[in-house]
């Protein structure tokens, strides 16, 4: 009886919430887009001084908060009746490392470098912490109030205006860094950030939550208990088991990642401003990877649009060694941005489809997990073999390998989407 009226109650709100998640997804991702972690922020880095192993770490800063957490705080949330006021809360928390980033990059680069380098550092990762926190929450929030065959469509949604933010950013990347060279441009796209990013968070509060009531054999798991039994719930899964080994060697492409742009500008001889064609380049791929994720997504579900997004990166990899003219590398991030949002949508969707209702709380969090080890290690093996533009090849060729690894063990995963169309 109670589940029947929760679900009448997300049929009731589904088209405020689809728009309520699509606007505020966008403003978020959008915003993030002034200091892109695989574009502007590994050069603002290595401008303070960063060395390379921690220019190596930049793309995967808010991904460790945001994956790491979820582990230590599922046991918890699989309690909640109603996910909302904790959103609320690990969401200011989530925008604020930002403000602080800009407001040291304006007033403290010139007299404190090292001090400024870790805060510029830290900020992603608080709020990638703050968020992972809440993660499980969030994604069974999305459970709760967007039906299954609307999510890649709000996903790709989500995307798509992230996308036309994105653009402007670029734009807007180029003309700041042109007219603000060094640090006083960065803080001001710092700032532009945090200023997209609470536009989003006033959306956020707008969402209509309906009550979700814990299953009622269920008895309440401490912090050691729910660790303990993890290993024994990802044996009793095989699918899950198989698409973890997937995943993980998927992170392959934070090998090639924190580099890419750097290693660009260098072979083109550009400056810093470059960045911001680069930022518009990999925007425009991701407007197409979001019609893409629309229409796969919506038909055949999450796992097809995985699959194009490791082919897009299997194309991706070698070719980038080998580019050395302006044209091939704004090609390369075409393909770059397209890769990187099918991915995006491939992997959320696949994970929401393919876990198990009882417990999704604990299986997403391991999944976020074994990404995290794997895109730590992955950022490992790029920090040591990067020794300057000469060892890119060998990144290129590491990446492409994981990535096709990744590919064969993704192939013949159960597609749950179809499982469910078929009624088995």
């Amino acid at each position: 009886m109670a589940q029947s009226q929760d679900q009448n109650g997300m049929l009731r709100h589904v088209q405020h919430n689809f728009v309520v998640h699509a606007s505020e997804g966008g403003l978020f991702i959008g915003g993030l887009c002034f200091i892109s972690a695989t574009t502007v922020l590994p050069t603002i880095v290595q401008t303070l001084g960063g060395p390379d192993w921690l220019v190596a770490r930049v793309p995967i800063l808010m991904f460790s908060g945001l994956l790491l957490m979820p582990v230590f705080t599922a046991h918890r949330i699989e309690r909640l009746r109603r996910y909302m006021p904790l959103l609320l809360v690990t969401g200011v928390f989530q925008r604020l490392p930002f403000l602080v980033a800009a407001l040291a990059l304006l007033v403290l680069a010139d007299t404190n470098r090292p001090l400024v380098l870790a805060i510029v550092i830290l900020s992603p990762l608080f709020s990638g912490i703050a968020c992972g926190v809440s993660l499980t929450a969030w994604q069974q929030l999305l459970l709760q109030t967007i039906p299954h065959y609307r999510r890649s469509t709000m996903f790709a949604l989500r995307y798509s205006i992230a996308c036309a933010i994105g653009i402007g950013a670029g734009w807007v990347t180029k003309q700041v860094l042109a007219a603000y060279p060094g640090f006083d441009g960065y803080g001001i796209l710092h700032l532009c950030t945090f200023g997209m990013l609470m536009a989003g968070y006033v959306l956020f509060t707008m969402v209509r939550e309906t009550g979700v009531p814990p299953p009622d054999d269920a008895h309440p798991l401490s912090l050691r208990e729910n660790l303990r039994q993890i290993p024994r719930l990802v044996r009793s899964e095989k699918r899950i088991k198989q698409y973890l080994v997937s995943r993980a060697l998927l992170s392959g492409i934070f090998i090639i990642m924190p580099f890419l742009a750097i290693y660009a500008r260098e072979t083109l001889g550009e400056t810093e401003s470059f960045l911001g064609e680069l930022v518009i380049l990999q925007t425009i791929g991701a407007a197409v990877a979001n019609l893409v994720g629309a229409v796969v997504g919506a038909r055949v579900g999450g796992k097809a649009v995985l699959i194009i997004s490791q082919v897009a990166f299997l194309v991706l990899a070698p070719w980038s060694a080998l580019a050395g003219t302006h044209l091939e590398f704004y090609a390369i991030f075409l393909l770059f941005g397209f890769a990187q949002y099918t991915w995006r949508i491939g992997t959320i969707v696949l994970s929401l489809e393919i876990c198990p209702m009882r417990q999704r709380s604990t299986y997403l969090a391991v999944i976020s997990f074994v990404c995290f080890a794997s895109m730590f290690v992955a950022s490992e093996i790029s920090s040591r073999v990067w020794t300057g533009p000469e060892r890119f090849g060998l990144l290129a060729a590491l990446t492409w390998v994981t990535v096709a690894l990744s590919l064969a063990f993704l192939l013949p995963l159960r597609d749950p989407r179809r499982e469910r169309l078929s009624g088995h």
